[in-house]
């Protein structure tokens, strides 16, 4: 345990309404990254910016869309939404008595009960203080793949090619008949 957390515990145990200015924190950087496994665990106070140089040295990118790469990791995940929510397979949390929980992993599962980890997507650090969050990764390839946009040449080729990416889904006529 670092002790910049276990300086956190203590603001939280010796508070009862907390505002931290996180900058004097310093708390950021990479935990741990398996490019092979498509898992990275940051520090909350990690940068997009500095994420995203990590995973271009193994061509891999981020499962979510992030406008502002100057934000930090803790920041979007207190703010995010669902596309964030998908990716996200563990999470380090202080809740309001100073305890350091672990919630979720580095791989994916199904979860019998509360995910807590999903539930605290988008919560604006209201129910916890985040401290490192892991979630997926994927090849970049298929990340651009997913978010080129496409053409659609003709209205003729429009049916088709609505059908094709509904078949991607599931099979309409088996749905239909």
């Amino acid at each position: 345990m670092t002790d910049r957390i276990a300086q956190l515990q203590t603001l939280v145990r010796a508070s009862d309404n907390l505002h931290i200015n996180t900058e004097w924190l310093d708390y950021a950087g990479v935990v741990e990254y398996y490019p092979e496994e498509l898992v990275i665990t940051v520090k909350a106070g990690t940068s997009i910016k500095e994420i995203k140089k990590t995973l271009a040295k193994n061509s891999q990118s981020l499962t979510f869309f992030v406008s502002d790469d100057k934000s930090s990791i803790g920041a979007v995940y207190a703010n995010g939404g669902q596309d964030l929510s998908d990716a996200i397979l563990g999470v380090q949390i202080i809740d309001g008595r100073g305890e350091l929980l672990n919630f979720g992993g580095q791989v994916m599962k199904n979860v019998a009960g509360y995910d807590v980890a999903r539930l605290l997507v988008g919560s604006k650090g209201r129910l916890a203080l985040i401290a490192q969050i892991s979630f997926k990764v994927l090849p970049s390839s298929y990340v651009d793949e997913l978010t080129a946009p496409t053409k659609l040449a003709t209205s003729s080729n429009l049916t088709q090619q609505i059908e094709q990416r509904l078949k991607q889904v599931f099979d309409p006529k088996g749905v239909f008949q």
